[in-house]
Parts: C-alpha cells; structure tokens; sequence
C-alpha cells in the first residue's frame, strides 16, 4: 500500500479492528485510491456468494468473519476515513444494495467507518453525517467501537 493515512488506518482495520471485533476475520477486498486493487480473495467471496465487481462502486475495505458455522458469518463494509467519505445514509444504502443483490440476509451485513483519532479533522468534519445504524471505530482506541444505534425499540433492548 502507498504511504499516508488512509493506508495507516486500513492497516489498523485489518490487523487490529479485525482480531478484536471478529471471531474468524478475513479480507475479501482491500483497496486504495491510488491503486483500485491491493487485495482481493475471491474464493472466499463466491463461497459465500459476493460478487466483488471492482467496475461497482465499493468501499476501501471488505471483511468477512467467516464465524463459527457457515450461518454465523457477517459481511462488514468499511469506508477508512483520512479526510473524508463516510458511510453516509446514501452510502449505507448504496453498500447494502451490494449485498442484497448476492441474497445476504440483512442481518449478515454490518457498516464500518474508521478514522485515525476522535480529535481528528477528518471525524469532526464528517460525524454528522455519519449513517445510523453504522459503527465507527478509532485506529487510536483499537478496543473500543462506536454503535450509531438506529431505533426506538432496538436501543431500549440494548441498554437492558
């Protein structure tokens, strides 16, 4: 990867975001805005029918944590954020129509920001349109995630 931020934090996202938030991580797709392509595991992709179409609009990072049994896996789309390009309402929207058309149930799919620090120029001109129903994470506070709880109800059954 080409050095700066972007390809900092991406790092972070893969080697520590991932090992912490995902019981059996992997990387279906890794890309840069220098270079579209960095990495990519098709493989995997079509075991679990994604079609990773690099003509189609898609975010830097794509995981997969493949779980325990082959129902338990979740598709995470991740936009890393060094200056701007969050998952917005409209980029949620656009990434879960991806998903969608490969049939992933809803449930399976997961929408990730990740920024380089809380204090960064970056976050503070974005949060407010960062999308409900996302989390963000800090490549600073690798432990911790940030919910964007998006309801009523759901929140309520959280804080139980």
């Amino acid at each position: 990867m080409s050095p700066g931020r972007s390809s900092v934090i991406s790092k972070a996202v893969v080697e520590e975001f991932a090992k912490r938030f995902l019981m059996q991580p992997a990387v279906l797709w890794l890309s840069e805005s220098g270079n579209k392509v960095v990495a990519r595991d098709d493989e995997i992709a079509a075991s679990l029918g994604l079609e990773i179409d690099q003509a189609k609009n898609l975010p830097d990072i794509i995981l997969v944590d493949l779980g325990t049994k082959s129902e338990e896996f979740l598709i995470v789309f991740v936009e890393v954020v060094a200056t701007d390009g969050p998952i917005n309402r409209l980029r949620k929207d656009t990434l879960k129509q991806i998903a969608l058309t490969g049939k992933f149930n809803p449930r399976h799919v997961t929408f990730l920001t990740a920024f380089e620090d809380r204090g960064s120029d970056a976050y503070r001109k974005v949060v407010s349109e960062l999308a409900w129903g996302t989390y963000v994470w800090f490549a600073s506070e690798p432990d911790n995630v940030v919910v964007l709880q998006e309801g009523f109800e759901q929140k309520l059954k959280a804080l139980r």
